[in-house]
């Protein structure tokens, strides 16, 4: 008699091939999900430079306290009539920010935005006031 069926070496083999594909399609994920989180930090980020050149073009200057997070440096950012100048980010995509102020003595000093962002990697993203951008990975 002729018995048709899947042996155990058949069954074994599709599992294997599918956890194969499964390892390779999270990668894959992974790998965009990254560079979402990365992407919309540096987003926001450029959204946040734009406020701080308005406000230099409205006062004529950066603003020029230190601060560690978001909404310290959105409440220096009003413009004449005393309204922010943007609507501040949600921040989930970073784990830190710091805005590093100019010094005010030095008329061509410069600031920087730096986030920490909540990728994989844990890559830091500073943004100079003159839109050069440094990406760091932390971890490796």
């Amino acid at each position: 008699m002729n018995q048709r069926g899947v042996t155990t070496l058949e069954l074994m083999l599709v599992v294997v091939i599918i956890g194969i594909l499964t390892m390779i399609s999270m990668t894959e994920f992974f790998k965009l999900h990254n560079r979402a989180y990365v992407g919309a930090a540096l987003s926001d980020l450029q959204v946040i430079r734009k406020a701080i050149s308005m406000h230099d073009a409205e006062w004529g200057y950066f603003p020029d306290v230190n601060s560690n997070n978001m909404q310290g440096l959105i409440s220096q950012l009003l413009d004449p009539i005393g309204q922010p100048y943007l609507t501040p980010p949600s921040g989930d995509n970073w784990r830190s920010f710091t805005y590093a102020a100019p010094d005010p003595a030095d008329l061509t000093a410069d600031y920087d935005l730096t986030v920490i962002c909540n990728d994989h990697f844990s890559t830091q993203i500073t943004v100079h006031w003159d839109s050069q951008i440094d990406f760091v990975r932390l971890t490796p």
